[in-house]
């Protein structure tokens, strides 16, 4: 029987199977491209300067020889080629928008390449266009919830995963670092232009996606798809007194919060009119005619609600101690039974913004409790005011916001216990007095942000008083380190083109040195014995030089006794044997005379063989120091990557979190950094004990997770991001 079957390569299936992009379809889509990459080429061609100066400002701080050429570089190539730049980016993206609608696959054989190890050089530059993708796509992201949905009905698809988007950031960056990598810069050049690139369109990219996402609804695409396209307005103005139910018409809204009540909207079907003043719904059972979700989260905020025939419900309860997503036991509970659909899409945002904060390792569980006590009063608040969603600077944001701030502060002792109980206070505070006035909040935010300043600024000046010992002793190790280097330097100069005797030179190498690094190591190049007893060698070398007129030779008798006071005191200080001593004041005899001796023949100096001289030579003082220094911390590989990059951007204020072997782990804030070996001086959380580490071990403990940064950013800003991401997802499913 003859063998009829096929082997189908499903890849290949899956390629033949999408559907040919119309003409219609084609044309919106080159609209789309080119609104984005001319609007890319216009900002970066307008921010060229500026960009300019940021790489020259950071070749001008950075240390080290081959980052400062790397930078420079990268100026360069915007100095003098920025329209050659720009024109490889955008062809880069235009072929690349070209084989995504023509449906081009990668080459064959590129899906070995895939399973193949990458070298550093390509992991390094897959991180930075993760990293830039990351970045943008995070400040975009309402507008890119929008063009993600769009352009997958576009093109017909049920969804369209987050970076399959031609429009997208990271088709962005991957073109952006192709049309780079054109001009045939080096790696590191490379990622400086990428970031720079980056850093600018974070805060321009988000207009050309409204452009776009109006564009697209200007041809039909979704068109009561209304969020991404409104531009964004920041409204500083307080909103305590703005309690907009969550069913008035989004005409009454913030113009924001009204786009994502839309989105909200979409989720619940289009359908939903809250509880605010629905009172129930529908398909609500008749139990509960007249139950309004509002009135229901007022009693469970006391504790018990009441329920139809007598019955109870209640919460878990809360504890000091305890993290709980209170909110999902609601969305189970009878309670939601009268609510409407729109109700539940609120119920359920609110609750998963709950769960990103309570995932976030930078806050320490206790605190977490406190901010867990207030997820009811944080939902009412929510269904009362759109803006909560929209705006950043919500005063029921600011209040988590300034809790989650806190945990710096939060140290396990005494005053840690105190602050925390401080913060409990004004929590309850909101729990007694929270009914529908937002006020509450903005006033217990305040409070809180005071405590937060007033424990900066104490925390600040203790460490500022704490350190100034270690910082000393720091610097005074970084001039031990360099002190024979500066003091080679100024002795080569006071002898440079001066014809002296070799007794001197020998004397001021092998002996007045020992004295110029004690000084130096001492108070630096600045200290006045440094500079008086350079000034000495300076005349010690002159006064050995033939006079030949009168003036010289009486300069000479009138500055000899302070000049041999000077040499005898500074001898005496670095403990010169006698024996030693005396042989060079006689040799000092002996060339004063010949100095002014006129054209006669010169007395010979005395003979002192090498071994009499290391037998009475002490050991350097740069030795001894350098041994009592010597104690430093294991030597790591000093490699230049993302880690040393975020090392080296450390400010002092900063919080680092380091992990130990154990498990446990500590906060320290950066207090100072040294400028010559570049070592990183940190306190605990009181400010009262300090270490140091320098910068390429801190760098090694971010690769190895032994160190993490502690961003004390807005906890609610980072979970909305989150947040946004989730409801891409469910509106892509739904």
């Amino acid at each position: 029987m003859p063998d009829n079957s096929v082997v189908v390569n499903l890849n290949q299936f899956e390629r033949t199977r999408r559907a040919q992009v119309s003409s219609e379809i084609l044309s919106i889509l080159h609209g789309s491209r080119d609104l984005l990459i001319e609007g890319v080429a216009r900002v970066l061609t307008r921010q060229a300067e500026a960009m300019e100066n940021t790489l020259l400002a950071m070749a001008d701080r950075t240390p080290l020889l081959d980052t400062r050429n790397t930078y420079y570089a990268a100026q360069s190539i915007l100095n003098k080629q920025t329209n050659e730049l720009l024109s490889a980016c955008k062809e880069a993206y235009c072929q690349a928008f070209s084989n995504f609608s023509h449906n081009r696959e990668k080459a064959a054989g590129s899906e070995l390449m895939e399973l193949s190890l990458v070298d550093d050089h390509d992991f390094e530059i897959t991180l930075a266009v993760d990293k830039a993708t990351s970045r943008l796509r995070y400040n975009c992201a309402e507008e890119l919830v929008a063009l993600d949905a769009r352009i997958a009905h576009l093109l017909g698809r049920t969804d369209l995963s987050e970076n399959d988007n031609p429009l997208g950031p990271r088709a962005l960056c991957e073109a952006l670092l192709d049309g780079i990598a054109s001009m045939q810069p080096q790696q590191g050049t490379r990622i400086v232009l990428l970031n720079q690139f980056d850093l600018v369109l974070t805060t321009e990219l988000a207009h050309l996606y409204q452009s776009i996402n109006r564009f697209l609804i200007d041809h039909g695409i979704l068109p009561d798809l209304k969020i991404g396209t409104k531009n964004r307005t920041q409204n500083t103005a307080a909103t305590a007194t703005g309690t907009t139910s969550a069913s008035a018409p989004p005409a009454t809204q913030g113009q924001t919060g009204g786009d994502m009540f839309r989105l909200f909207e979409q989720l619940a079907g289009g359908s939903g009119h809250a509880s605010a003043g629905a009172g129930g719904y529908a398909g609500a059972p008749a139990a509960f005619a007249g139950f309004n979700l509002l009135d229901s989260l007022g009693q469970l905020q006391s504790g018990t609600m009441m329920l139809p025939g007598g019955g109870r419900f209640e919460l878990p309860l809360l504890e000091a101690a305890t993290v709980h997503n209170v909110l999902r036991s609601l969305q189970q509970s009878p309670v939601m039974q009268a609510a409407s659909p729109l109700d539940a899409v609120l119920v359920d945002a609110v609750a998963m913004l709950f769960d990103v904060v309570f995932d976030d390792a930078s806050i320490p569980d206790r605190l977490k409790a406190q901010i867990a006590r207030l997820q009811i009063p944080v939902l009412k608040a929510a269904m009362l005011d759109s803006n909560f969603f929209s705006q950043q600077n919500h005063p029921v944001r600011r209040m988590l916001d300034a809790i989650a701030t806190l945990a710096v502060h939060l140290s396990d002792n005494e005053a840690g216990n105190a602050r925390l109980e401080t913060i409990s206070q004004v929590v309850s505070r909101v729990l007694d007095s929270f009914e529908q006035d937002i006020a509450i909040f903005d006033s217990a935010a305040t409070e809180l942000e005071a405590i937060s300043a007033t424990l900066d600024d104490t925390l600040e000046k203790t460490v500022d008083a704490s350190l100034q010992e270690d910082i000393a002793r720091i610097r005074q190790s970084e001039r031990t380190e360099l002190a024979p280097v500066i003091v080679h330097d100024f002795i080569n100069r006071a002898l440079r083109d001066q014809p002296v005797a070799d007794a001197v030179r020998e004397f001021l190498r092998r002996d007045w040195a020992q004295l110029l690094t004690m000084d130096y190591v001492d108070a630096g190049e600045q200290g006045a014995h440094f500079n008086s007893h350079v000034e000495t060698m300076r005349e010690l070398v002159w006064s050995v030089q033939p006079k030949a007129d009168m003036d010289a030779r009486l300069m000479l008798v009138r500055i000899l006794p302070g000049l041999l006071k000077r040499l005898r005191e500074g001898t005496a200080e670095i403990a010169l044997p006698q024996k030693l001593s005396d042989r060079f004041f006689a040799t000092l005899v002996i060339l004063h005379a010949n100095a002014v001796r006129p054209n006669a023949q010169p007395v010979p100096l005395p003979e002192i063989t090498p071994e009499e001289i290391e037998a009475l030579t002490p050991a350097p003082v740069a030795d001894t120091v350098a041994a009592r220094v010597s104690e430093a911390e294991p030597a790591v590989p000093e490699v230049e990557d993302e880690f040393s990059l975020r090392a080296r951007a450390l400010n002092k204020g900063d919080w680092v979190e380091f992990h130990y072997d154990d498990g446990t782990f500590r906060w320290a804030r950066l207090g100072w950094v040294s400028g010559i070996r570049n070592t990183y001086l940190f306190s605990d959380q009181d400010g009262m004990n300090s270490f140091s580490i320098g910068l390429h071990r801190l760098a090694d403990k971010l690769r190895r997770g032994e160190a993490v940064l502690v961003e004390r950013k807005s906890i609610t800003e980072s979970a909305f991001g989150k947040l946004m991401n989730l409801f891409r997802q469910k509106l892509n499913h739904a």
